[in-house]
Formats: C-alpha cells, structure tokens, sequence
C-alpha cells in the first residue's frame, strides 16, 4: 500500500432527479462533510452511463479521512430516489488536487495503458476497485467504453 498526504474519494448516485433537484437536495448534504474535515467536493454530472449520473471527487488529507472512514470506505446506501455507491479512496498526489473541469474516469482491477493517465492506487483493501485511472482528456484520444465521462457542476 502506498502511503501519500491526500485521498480522492470518488461517491456515485444514481437518480432520476434533474440536475437542479439533485444539486439541491445533495448540497445539504455535502455541506456536513466541509465541518468533517474534507479538503473539497467537486459534483461531476456523469454523461451516458446507465449505473451512474452524477460523481463527487472529494479531496481529504489523509489523516482526516481515516478518522471519518477507519475501514477506509463510507457506506452506500439510498433514499429519496438517490442511490449512492461508494467507490472509495485512492491516494493523490499534491499536484493533482485541483478539479479538472472535464474528467474521464475508469474504476478497474487490472489496466495498463500507452493512453495518457493519471493512475492512483486504493487507500485500504476496502475500496471497490484497486486502481482509479483519470485520463487527461485530449479529442484524439479513445478511451476504454466502461470509463465515465464527467463534466464539472460545482464546487463545496
């Protein structure tokens, strides 16, 4: 396991909810995680994928995360036509804290790519996936179809 000073940890939802009853019904929420400790919360809307509509990319020191999240994983659940799935934390380097305002992500167990990426590791044995790839989007470039193609919404 690496060991960095920074965690991203990525939150899946699922709704039927349009993008402004979503943002208005998660913002309250997210809110309660800035008094946590969390370093940032960035809500992605998630373009043409049918188990994810919208990401957040939280950045944490990782000292406060493991106090929030011991096992190293938040739990999922749902509610209100909400459907949350917990992803995980991957360790992040300093430099790649700020949100890209286009993001094409891919959640795998076993990848190598000649493509251009950012790869980060799981932070504990709990995370869904061992790997987090962020490509750095370029028009010329195909990336894998499982990947997720995020646009920026808001920042917290």
């Amino acid at each position: 396991m690496e060991d960095k000073d920074f965690i991203v940890q990525y939150v899946g939802f699922k709704t039927g909810l349009n993008e402004v009853e979503f943002m208005r019904r998660w913002t309250p929420f997210a809110a309660s995680f800035k008094g946590a400790g969390i370093k940032s919360i960035d809500l992605y809307a998630v373009q043409d994928n049918e188990n994810i509509t919208f990401i957040s990319r939280n950045i944490w020191d990782s000292k406060t995360y493991f106090e929030n999240f011991p096992t190293g994983v938040a739990g999922s659940g749902s509610g209100g036509g909400i459907s949350v799935t917990q992803f995980g934390g991957y360790w992040i380097e300093e430099a790649d804290l700020q949100k890209p305002e286009l993001m094409q992500i891919l959640f795998t167990n076993n990848y190598s790519s000649d493509l251009p990426h950012s790869l980060r590791g799981q932070c504990t044995e709990n995370a869904k996936y061992l790997k987090v790839i962020e490509f750095l989007l370029n028009d010329n470039t195909i990336y894998p179809e499982t990947s997720m193609f995020c646009k920026h919404l808001k920042t917290m």
